[in-house]
């Protein structure tokens, strides 16, 4: 009989303990009166420079150009030509030469149209990635202080 009343008691003290758990959990308890303690005063940071930052890498891409139209009507005029001969006169082959001239012109044109341009990388002082495009070759390298305004880098002072 002595451990009956035991686990009664433990259970009894479990099935409590349980009900004031979801009481506070719940919001159905009321709040504390102890007082909390102060938060300690954090000195104000210096605001970040917003257009400071360091060349990250520098990179030569070629940029294909656009098509006028031109080289593919000269190409596509060529392919019929050739076409029409190796065809011997027949219209399939001076059409297949005139659409495969006309490929062919037209990517010969946007090849020759293709210019360099420059990307430079700069990590800003808040952590972001800025990239500033440019045609003629940049006097910035890995690890150079910059400002970047406007689109523009100037060498930090």
């Amino acid at each position: 009989m002595g451990i009956r009343v035991l686990v009664a008691g433990a259970a009894a003290s479990v099935v409590v303990l349980s009900a004031v758990s979801v009481a506070a959990i719940t919001g159905l308890l009321p709040d504390s009166s102890a007082a909390k303690a102060p938060r300690p005063v954090v000195a104000a940071q210096p605001p970040a420079c917003n257009h400071c930052g360091v060349v990250v890498r520098v990179r030569a891409v070629e940029v294909k150009g656009n098509g006028t139209g031109l080289g593919a009507v000269a190409g596509g005029v060529a392919g019929a030509v050739v076409g029409h001969e190796i065809g011997n006169g027949r219209d399939a082959g001076t059409l297949l030469g005139a659409a495969g001239g006309a490929l062919a012109g037209h990517e010969i044109e946007r090849h020759a149209r293709t210019t360099k341009r420059y990307h430079i990388e700069v990590r800003m002082e808040d952590g972001s990635l800025r990239t500033i495009s440019t045609a003629a070759p940049p006097a910035w390298k890995a690890g150079d202080a910059v400002h970047v305004r406007g689109g523009k880098l100037t060498a930090a002072s």
